[in-house]
């Protein structure tokens, strides 16, 4: 099952990659990444440059996080539990 929300986090990375973020105020490290894909908008849509990746916290919680290009942020997509 997952809970989507869509909100926006702070991330840190290591080499490239998030090694931690922090969300609602609370940070979470990252134990391993899952996958990483990209999704390009077109010109006619609504132009969304996304980064995505799905990570496991410590603690067996598996997140999307993506980072938005357009923006320079970082979100969290969806919780899957």
């Amino acid at each position: 099952m997952t809970k989507r929300f869509d909100e926006e986090v702070l991330v840190e990375r290591d080499a490239g990659m998030p090694a931690a973020f922090e969300w609602r105020g609370r940070r979470y490290e990252v134990a391993d990444v899952i996958g990483k894909w990209r999704i390009e908008g077109q010109w006619w849509s609504d132009g969304r440059d996304r980064e995505y990746w799905r990570v496991e916290a410590r603690g067996g919680a598996v997140w999307d996080l993506y980072f938005d290009r357009q923006r320079d942020r970082w979100h969290m997509e969806r919780l899957w539990d």
